[in-house]
């Protein structure tokens, strides 16, 4: 063990000039935390630090390679933040292993293995069983490898949490099948239709968080033989782990912030980032289709929700607004008046918000400009290369007369461009929320790695933080114009993304029954990964028919479930609409009225609007605690009720709550006359009410409520027992 011994000594050494240099100079210094570093005896550097509550960074160099940071982290410091609570102290033993708190991470200097436990009773929460290093082609930086880290598996009852939006239908990731992702099928669309999004965070029901921070390509794998992470390019495996003093029984409700996800929770946010506040403005109804195709129409519309008492909060234009992709701007011949429309909206007090992609119109082959920033952004190297030839690629067409390249978010210089354009084409009119779509980026060709070159580095060292840099660049440019009062709404997240205020949607899902249960879940998972804003297309993206029945019937079920999502939205490409102008195609109606085909609907859905435009503040205060702790608005039951038996083994999956009082199991198919619900005991103080008629329930069991009406379905509210069966008017007790 001498060479751990050596660095372990030399690390003491410069702490001490450093402090020493800093006292002679008159300055107080902060000591660094104690960390357990030095080279294993096969020759990898490590370092063990403590970062954060309970928590610590594992960092072990790739061969012949000295620690260095990744291109870009999950973690969203580069040094390691303290503890919450300020008496906790960490400490280091023998150079190989270092406390955190609850938390103690050591490494065996001759296999250079790793093993987390929980410091005060000695479990073994982590324990690394290999780690492999191999070649890679496709890396910017020198001694750069391909690394494959293996855990031991999952145990037979444990259950994972998180690791980003999925459509498998499932809250809870771990179970008998397990789970699995490559990265670069969830930045695909080919393979997620926008609606696959892979973060690198998980829960673990026996007691700990993990991040991967690395932002390259590869995968993970959670199955009872393995727990396995790979990179495809890195200089060195970058981990993090935090968990909980040993758990104390939790009594049922337990305040959320105290459970064991939802301080697993708080310890990440705060090394990942806390979300932004959500604006008031984006509380309350969000009306959007694919697409309102000029300005008479779209203020037609606003007009529309106004003159009929319909709450409206925003209201969206959708994409091809612009002249040229990559114009970055409105078509001034389908939009003339883009400060006048922004002001009569803003008048009836709705906020406007703007599709934005990420794509450059690439000239005509005999040189002819399209995009008026083209020559901009071509001769700077804003846009990403080609690996095979060193130039921009075509990486994307549709409905465009040359195909397009991609807008390089690695490149500072590239988003101040691109932002500087935004605001000279939408922002200097007032316009406060940008809709980011495409922002996986999309691409018409599966990226495996080795195709583009970014200013960072290579696709397969940083491409799944593509949308972390797209989303930053966003988030700066509208704290200088506005401080926390904008909104971004995008297709894609990663780690952190939340704290430059992007909300996450469901993608271009298709418009089922079967799809609305897939939102459901999907939903959850994503607030169980550090979304604090999430919603979903209402009556699904692709396929809603207006005309059709069973489309009727589910648009009404889905706006049952999307009013009780952290925003509420209404989208979708209908069928039919008018032929193409020169603005381009409109498609089907998707305004409340036209999508409501006979009264019944219209009430059913009215009422909803109605009852979330009454709950826009507990959303703001909901929010604010989100951002505060990192508990999510939408809750499965398992986060809300831990020790709740049905809660715990996923039997209450279709269903969850928003917030601690309101629990809604949305109905997902076709013709249903009941619909059954799982109510959690609430304990002596409080029951719960079925909205719809005000009848206390007890809790402990299950419901089946009658979806006869197209307006029933199970919506509980928590109530305490003192005001439970007062009944004098619905909204006026929210």
């Amino acid at each position: 063990h001498g060479k751990v011994t050596e660095m372990r000594g030399l690390s003491v050494i410069g702490m001490g000039l450093c402090v020493t240099a800093a006292v002679a100079a008159g300055v107080t210094a902060t000591p660094p935390l104690p960390s357990a570093e030095g080279v294993t005896e096969g020759g990898l550097v490590f370092k063990l630090e403590p970062w954060g509550t309970d928590a610590v960074r594992v960092r072990i160099a790739a061969p012949n390679t000295e620690l260095s940071e990744p291109i870009t982290g999950a973690l969203n410091s580069t040094t390691p933040p303290p503890a919450r609570d300020a008496s906790v102290q960490a400490e280091a033993v023998d150079g190989t292993t270092v406390t955190n708190g609850a938390i103690e991470a050591s490494i065996n200097p001759g296999t250079g293995l790793v093993t987390i436990t929980r410091a005060r009773d000695h479990k073994v929460l982590l324990a690394m069983q290999s780690l492999t290093w191999g070649p890679t082609p496709n890396s910017s930086r020198p001694n750069a490898v391909s690394a494959a880290v293996e855990f031991t598996g999952l145990g037979p009852t444990e259950r994972i949490y998180g690791l980003g939006e999925h459509k498998n239908n499932r809250v809870e990731q771990g179970g008998g099948e397990g789970y699995t992702k490559v990265f670069a099928d969830s930045l695909f669309y080919g393979k997620s239709q926008g609606g696959d999004v892979s973060i690198p965070w998980y829960m673990s029901s026996e007691g700990y968080g993990f991040v991967w921070n690395l932002p390259s390509l590869g995968s993970v794998s959670l199955t009872q033989d393995r727990i396995q992470w790979v990179s495809n390019a890195t200089q060195g495996v970058d981990f993090w782990v935090t968990t909980v003093p040993p758990p104390a029984p939790e009594p049922n409700p337990t305040p959320i912030e105290d459970t064991l996800f939802g301080r697993l929770l708080h310890n990440y946010v705060d090394v990942t980032g806390h979300a932004s506040p959500m604006p008031s403005w984006s509380t309350g109804f969000i009306q959007c289709k694919d697409r309102y195709r000029n300005q008479t129409q779209l203020l037609d519309v606003a007009r529309g929700y106004v003159t009929r008492g319909l709450p409206i909060s925003m209201i969206v234009i959708d994409w091809f607004h612009w002249t040229e992709m990559g114009d970055m701007g409105l078509n001034p011949a389908c939009w003339p008046d883009p400060q006048a429309m922004v002001d009569e909206l803003q008048g009836m007090g709705i906020e406007l918000m703007i599709t934005f992609w990420p794509f450059m119109g690439m000239p005509y082959p005999n040189g002819t400009i399209v995009s008026r920033h083209w020559t901009e952004f071509n001769s700077k190297h804003y846009l990403a290369n080609s690996t095979a030839t060193g130039q921009p690629e075509g990486i994307w067409a549709y409905r465009t007369p040359t195909p397009n390249a991609l807008i390089d978010s690695t490149n500072p210089e590239a988003m101040k461009a691109v932002t500087d354009h935004w605001f000279d084409g939408y922002g200097k009119f007032g316009v406060k929320a940008v809709w980011m779509d495409e922002s996986e980026p999309d691409h018409s060709r599966y990226i495996s790695g080795g195709q583009w070159q970014l200013n960072a580095g290579s696709d397969t060292e940083v491409l799944p933080a593509w949308v972390k840099y797209w989303a930053g660049g966003f988030a700066d440019k509208f704290r200088e114009l506005h401080g926390d009062d904008f909104l971004i709404l995008s297709r894609n997240a990663w780690a952190g993304t939340w704290s430059s205020g992007a909300a996450l949607w469901s993608g271009d899902i298709g418009s089922r029954f079967s799809d609305l249960q897939t939102a459901v879940q999907a939903g959850q998972g994503a607030s169980m990964s550090g979304v604090a804003l999430w919603t979903t297309d209402t009556g699904g993206y692709a396929g809603g028919n207006p005309a059709d029945p069973t489309f009727q019937e589910l648009i009404v079920r889905w706006f049952q479930f999307s009013a009780f999502c952290p925003l509420f939205r209404l989208h979708g490409h209908r069928a039919g609409g008018p032929p193409e102008d020169q603005c381009g195609p409109t498609n089907g109606d998707n305004e409340v009225w036209n999508l409501a085909q006979n009264q019944s609907h219209y009430d059913a859905i009215a009422a909803v609007m109605h009852l979330r435009e009454d709950l826009r503040d507990y959303v703001l205060r909901l929010n604010a605690l989100s951002v505060a702790t990192g508990v999510p608005m939408m809750r499965p039951m398992v986060l809300q009720y831990p020790s709740d038996p049905v809660c715990v083994n996923s039997s209450a999956e279709a269903q969850f709550t928003l917030g601690d009082d309101w629990l809604v199991a949305p109905v997902t198919a076709s013709g249903a006359t009941t619909w059954p619900a799982y109510l959690p005991e609430v304990g002596p103080t409080h029951t719960w009410v079925y909205w719809w008629n005000q009848t206390a329930v007890k809790g402990g069991q299950w419901v089946n409520v009658d979806t006869s009406s197209i307006a029933d379905f199970p919506l509980f509210y928590r109530r305490p027992i003192a005001t439970a069966t007062n009944s004098d008017g619905r909204r006026a007790e929210v």
